[in-house]
């Protein structure tokens, strides 16, 4: 079986060029307040059995990038398991949970790819952050590709309870030393606000 995202550990990322870091990465953020949907949703959608990657993705981290895409609506377009392959001799292919494009409205996946967004179960959350790490590489090339210039790719694990963020500029990835979590709706949609803003 060739190689995918799935597959990559921290070793790994030496051989794409990748050097990871940890710090503390938003000093300043924007406010996003929830509205009324987001709440009554989550709030339905807690009552329902999450106790799968694929039920958390659809019942917690969709709503919140649906949330997302509709308080930006001229500014994102959000892509749920697309295949982004780019490069399958360096295993820079597969699946990816979600992608996050600056190109509004746009029909099928297009640059400049923005961020990645990797589901994960909780214990796994760390353990995942070399194949996000590998799709925002792949993002990055994919841009690049199609001629797009974005000077940053950012990327989060999540199990949708738990967020940790991740940046890519050049060949060095920072990992945020905070956590953020859907009890902090309001913090963790301003984390994402100040994403959007840097495009």
């Amino acid at each position: 079986m060739k190689k995918s995202y799935s597959h990559y550990v921290f070793e790994d990322l030496a051989d794409l060029g990748i050097s990871v870091t940890t710090a503390q990465l938003f000093q300043k953020t924007l406010q996003l307040k929830p509205t009324a949907w987001i709440l009554e949703t989550l709030a339905f959608n807690k009552t329902l059995p999450m106790s799968t990657e694929k039920a958390r993705s659809e019942l917690l981290i969709m709503p919140i990038l649906l949330e997302l895409k509709r308080q930006n609506v001229l500014k994102i377009t959000l892509f749920s398991g697309y295949k982004l392959d780019v490069d399958t001799s360096r295993g820079l292919r597969g699946f990816c949970d979600f992608l996050i494009s600056t190109k509004p409205q746009a029909p099928f996946l297009e640059s400049p790819i923005i961020a990645v967004v990797e589901a994960k179960q909780d214990k796994d959350l760390m353990e995942a952050a070399p194949q996000c790490i590998a799709e925002m590489y792949a993002a990055q090339l994919f841009n690049e590709k199609h001629k797009t210039q974005v000077p940053v790719i950012f990327g989060t694990v999540t199990s949708g309870y738990e967020w940790i963020f991740m940046k890519l500029e050049n060949q060095q990835v920072i990992i945020d030393t905070e956590r953020y979590t859907i009890k902090d709706l309001e913090d963790l949609l301003g984390i994402w606000q100040t994403i959007i803003a840097e495009f």
